[in-house]
C-alpha cells in the first residue's frame, strides 16, 4: 500500500509540475474578472519569482464556498509557514473515490513548495513504532492536517496552533476543503513575495 501511495504522489507530482508553468502567463497577477475568476479551477500566482498554474480539483468558488472555523486564510499560511513537519493524518482504508484522491492531491501541492520552504511531509506509514509517532506529532514544529471524511460539507476547523481538521461527507466537498486549503497557502505565500 505504501509502495502504491509513494508511486502515486510521484506520477502526480510530474504530471503536476508539467501543468504548473503556462506561456501564457499574466504577469500582473490581477484577475480583471472576478466573475471568470471564481468559476475556473485554474489559479495564476507568482511563487519564488517563478509563475506558477495552481490547478484545483474544483472551482475558485466551491473552494470558497468552504466553512471555514476558528481560522481565516492568513491564519492558514501563518501555520503552514511556522512549522517544519506537515502530518498528515487520514484514514488508511479511504478509497480513491471516498477521498483519497484529496489526499492524494493535498500531498502533491504542499509538496510542490517542499523546495521552497524545507517542509517534510509524513504521515503514520513512515514510523517504526508508536512512540516514534507519537513524538512527531506532540513536537512544537510539526503541523496536523487530519483529512476526514465525516458529516460536514467542506470544512476547515482549527483545532489548535498546531492541528486543522480538513472535512468533507463526499469525495466533492473533501475537493472543495483541501482546495481551500491549498488556496490559501498558495496565495498567501504569493501576496507575501
Amino acid at each position: 500500500m505504501r509502495k502504491l501511495l509513494i508511486l502515486f504522489l510521484v506520477f502526480g507530482m510530474m504530471v503536476s509540475l508539467s501543468m504548473c508553468i503556462e506561456s501564457t502567463w499574466d504577469h500582473s497577477g490581477v484577475v480583471e474578472n472576478k466573475r471568470s475568476f471564481e468559476d475556473t479551477n485554474e489559479v495564476n500566482l507568482t511563487i519564488g519569482g517563478q509563475p506558477i498554474q495552481l490547478v484545483l480539483r474544483t472551482t475558485v468558488r466551491e473552494a470558497l464556498s468552504t466553512e471555514l472555523i476558528n481560522t481565516n486564510d492568513s491564519d492558514i499560511v501563518e501555520n503552514y509557514l511556522s512549522h517544519r513537519i506537515i502530518y498528515l493524518e487520514y484514514n488508511r482504508s479511504l478509497s480513491l473515490e471516498e477521498g483519497k484522491l484529496s489526499l492524494i492531491d493535498l500531498s502533491l501541492k504542499l509538496g510542490f513548495l517542499r523546495p521552497l520552504y524545507g517542509h517534510v511531509i509524513v504521515d503514520d506509514s513512515i514510523f517504526k513504532n508508536e512512540s516514534e509517532r507519537e513524538k512527531v506529532k506532540s513536537s512544537n514544529i510539526t503541523l496536523i492536517l487530519k483529512v476526514i471524511k465525516g458529516n460536514r460539507s467542506a470544512t476547515i476547523e482549527k483545532v489548535n496552533n498546531r492541528t486543522y481538521i480538513i472535512e468533507g461527507n463526499s469525495l466533492e466537498e473533501l475537493d472543495k476543503a483541501v482546495s481551500r486549503f491549498v488556496l490559501a497557502i498558495y496565495k498567501g505565500i504569493a501576496e507575501e513575495g
